[in-house]
C-alpha cells in the first residue's frame, strides 16, 4: 500500500469560525439592560428597608443600654451606715451614694473588688474636695462619711446627667454622663432625645407618713440632700423615661425608640418584691387620634388612649407595664413602639411620632404584671393614612 510521506501530507481544511453579529450584540446588551432594570430598584429597596430596621434596632438598643446602666447601679444605693441614699433628685441628673467597687478584700458590702481601682473614686467623697453637683451650683459633700467604726465611709457618690450635646444643632438631643465623687466625667450614651415639652429624664415617687408611695411634683424638683430626715430620704422609686434617636438621612427623618422603666431602691424598703399570680386582664377601651399637618393632608403623629386594666388598682393590682404596638394591614407581626409604666392612673396617652406612610394600622396595647406575663392585646379601631 502507497502511503504518503509525512512531509507531504496536507492537513484537513478548517471551518471558518462564526462571529457575533451586531444584532446580536444588541440584544445581549438590551437583555442585561433589561434585567438590570428590574434588579437594582428590587435589591436598593431591599437595602433601604434592612437600613430602616438597623436604625430602629440601634435606636432601641441604645436606649436599653443607657437604662440599663443606670439601673444596675442606682437600685443597689444605699445600704451603708452614715450615708444617704438619694443626694440629688432633679429632672436631668440624679446623685447617690453607692458601695459599687472596692480596693480591699474586706469590704462586704462592695459589688465589685478592683484592687487597681482609683482610691478617690473607690470609697466617699471627701468635703476637701467637693464640687458642684452636675446641672447645680449646689457643693458636695459638706461632711465626711464614717462606717460604724469611725472609719471612712466606703460607699462612692454617683452621678447619671445629661446636657444638651453641642454638636448636634439642635436643643432636644442630649449626652448622658457618668461621674463617680469629683472625678473625670464619662459619656454613657449619645443621642438621647428629649422632646422640648418633655422637658425631663428622671421622675421621683416617695412614701409618706401613712407609707403610701406617690409622685413628687416635677414642680418641686431639684431636691438635694441636708441633714438626716431630708425630703430625698423618702425617694422610694426612680422613673427613667429613656428616648433614643436615630436620624434617618436618606429620609430625612427621625426614629425615635422610647424606654419607660422605674427603678426601685432596693436599700430603702423597696427589696420585698411583689408577688405576681395569673396574667393580668387587658387593658380598658383603646382609641387612636390621628394628627396632620398644615396642610390636612400627611399624617404626622397617632395619639394612642386607653384606660388602664382593672387589676391594676383592684384584684391583684399587679399591672407594672402596658407595651404599645402597631400591625400594618396584610402583616401577622406587630411592631413595640415602646411602653408606658402602670402608675395607678384612670387613663394613659402614648404618641407615635412616626407613623409610616399610605396604608391602614392598628394599634394595640398589652398589659403585663411583674413576672412578666402579658395580658391579650387590646385593640384600637384601624386606621388608614392618606
Amino acid at each position: 500500500m502507497h502511503m504518503s510521506s509525512p512531509s507531504t501530507a496536507r492537513p484537513a481544511a478548517r471551518r471558518a469560525r462564526r462571529g457575533f453579529t451586531i444584532i446580536e450584540m444588541m440584544m445581549a446588551v438590551l437583555l442585561t439592560v433589561m434585567v438590570f432594570a428590574i434588579t437594582v430598584p428590587f435589591f436598593r429597596n431591599q437595602t433601604l428597608a434592612v437600613d430602616k430596621g438597623a436604625g430602629r434596632l440601634d435606636a432601641l438598643q441604645n436606649a436599653r443600654y443607657a437604662q440599663a446602666t443606670i439601673d444596675r447601679e442606682l437600685r443597689i444605693a444605699g445600704g451603708i451606715t452614715g450615708q444617704p441614699i438619694i443626694v440629688q433628685a432633679a429632672p436631668y441628673a440624679v446623685t447617690f451614694n453607692v458601695d459599687l467597687v472596692s480596693r480591699t478584700t474586706y469590704d462586704p458590702d462592695a459589688t465589685y473588688y478592683d484592687p487597681n481601682a482609683d482610691s478617690l473614686a473607690a470609697e466617699s467623697w471627701e468635703p476637701s474636695r467637693k464640687k458642684a453637683l452636675p446641672t447645680s451650683t449646689v457643693q458636695y459633700p459638706t461632711q465626711y462619711y464614717l462606717d460604724g467604726s469611725g472609719n471612712q465611709s466606703p460607699a462612692e457618690t454617683i452621678s447619671y446627667f445629661l446636657y444638651t450635646d453641642p454638636s448636634a444643632g439642635r436643643n432636644d438631643l442630649f449626652i448622658l454622663y457618668r461621674r463617680v465623687n469629683d472625678r473625670d466625667s464619662t459619656i454613657v450614651a449619645r443621642n438621647i432625645w428629649i422632646p422640648t415639652d418633655t422637658a425631663y429624664f428622671f421622675k421621683y415617687w416617695r412614701t409618706n407618713a401613712s407609707g403610701v408611695v406617690s409622685q413628687i411634683p416635677q414642680t418641686s424638683l431639684p431636691l438635694y440632700w441636708n441633714s438626716a430626715g431630708d425630703p430625698t430620704d423618702s425617694i422610694r422609686i426612680v422613673h427613667m423615661r429613656v428616648a433614643s434617636l436615630y436620624r434617618d438621612v436618606r429620609r430625612a427623618q427621625d426614629v425615635t425608640r422610647t424606654i419607660n422603666h422605674d427603678t426601685k431602691l432596693l436599700n430603702a424598703g423597696m427589696l420585698r418584691q411583689q408577688s405576681c399570680g395569673s396574667a393580668p386582664l387587658p387593658p380598658g377601651t383603646v382609641t387612636v387620634t390621628q394628627g396632620y399637618d398644615s396642610t390636612g393632608t400627611i399624617v404626622t403623629s397617632v395619639q394612642v388612649s386607653w384606660l388602664a386594666s382593672l387589676e391594676e388598682t383592684a384584684g391583684e393590682q399587679d399591672v407594672a407595664v402596658y407595651t404599645v404596638q402597631r400591625l400594618k394591614a396584610g402583616n401577622t407581626d406587630w411592631e413595640v413602639l415602646g411602653n408606658v409604666v402602670a402608675q395607678r392612673h384612670a387613663s394613659y396617652t402614648f404618641t407615635d411620632n412616626h407613623p409610616v406612610g399610605a396604608s391602614t394600622w392598628t394599634y394595640g396595647v398589652v398589659a403585663y404584671d411583674c413576672t412578666p406575663s402579658s395580658s391579650t392585646i387590646k385593640q384600637a379601631a384601624a386606621i388608614t393614612n392618606p
